[in-house]
């Protein structure tokens, strides 16, 4: 299994962001977790989570991000939270895919999820017509 480290991502302005290892998982249907430690408490962290099992005829790798959006109450000051974006992945892996092909497919993953227009499909939900 491979060893669980902070995150180095860059946001929409194109700056390098640390997510924080908060939890590794335990091992199989554990879940690691990170954070964006920036902001005012722990409920504003946009939060990053992963977790993998075993299957009768494989694996499955499942990832969810989530950023909460936050406003200051003008009464209390307090920060509020009132709504989360969210995404989540869900990967397959059979045990008998081939090894020979297993690097294209994690290649066309990543790179298909940072295409811009997949981006842009990303960033408002929006279907492609």
């Amino acid at each position: 299994m491979p060893k669980a480290v902070d995150l180095i991502v860059q946001n929409g302005a194109a700056v390098n962001k640390t997510f924080t290892l908060i939890s590794p998982a335990a091992g199989d249907g554990g879940v690691t977790q990170w954070a964006l430690k920036e902001g005012t408490i722990s409920a504003v962290f946009p939060a990053f989570t992963s977790s993998s099992s075993s299957r009768s005829k494989g694996r499955n790798l499942k990832l969810k991000f989530t950023q909460p959006n936050s406003y200051t109450d003008a009464v209390t000051g307090l920060t509020m939270v009132n709504n989360r974006a969210e995404i989540n992945v869900s990967v397959s892996i059979p045990s008998d895919f081939p090894e020979a092909k297993k690097d294209d497919f994690a290649a066309f993953c990543v790179n298909l999820v940072s295409n811009a227009f997949v981006k842009s499909l990303i960033r408002d939900a929006l279907p492609a017509t």
